[in-house]
């Protein structure tokens, strides 16, 4: 049920009669403003943070594991690189000695 101002200011000019000013006010100040479907609980503010834990949880797995294939692919990377600063090298050794074997035979 949602309460109109003007219910609420009806209300609050019966109860001024019935109790006076401050009481009226005082029971005014603790009521509502909202319809009550539409404030949340202790248990609905529970179960939100139980929600939370949870997907900080996964967060929480999902960036431990994405930190773990950086680490793979970083090592897979360092692996390559080795393997084609070996072979560059190799060629390159490869290619002097042969360049030199032609300058022997030639001069």
């Amino acid at each position: 049920m949602v309460v109109s101002e003007a219910s609420r200011h009806a209300l609050y000019a019966e109860l001024e009669h019935l109790l006076g000013t401050e009481h009226a006010d005082t029971l005014m100040t603790n009521l509502p403003m909202e319809s009550t479907d539409q404030l949340a609980t202790k248990t609905d503010v529970g179960r939100l943070e139980e929600k939370f834990d949870r997907l900080e949880a996964k967060f929480d797995a999902f960036a431990a594991e994405i930190r773990g294939e950086i680490r793979e692919m970083h090592k897979l990377m360092h692996d390559q690189f080795r393997n084609y600063t070996i072979t560059m090298v190799g060629a390159m050794t490869g290619l002097t000695a042969i360049f030199g074997v032609i300058v022997g035979v030639l001069g």
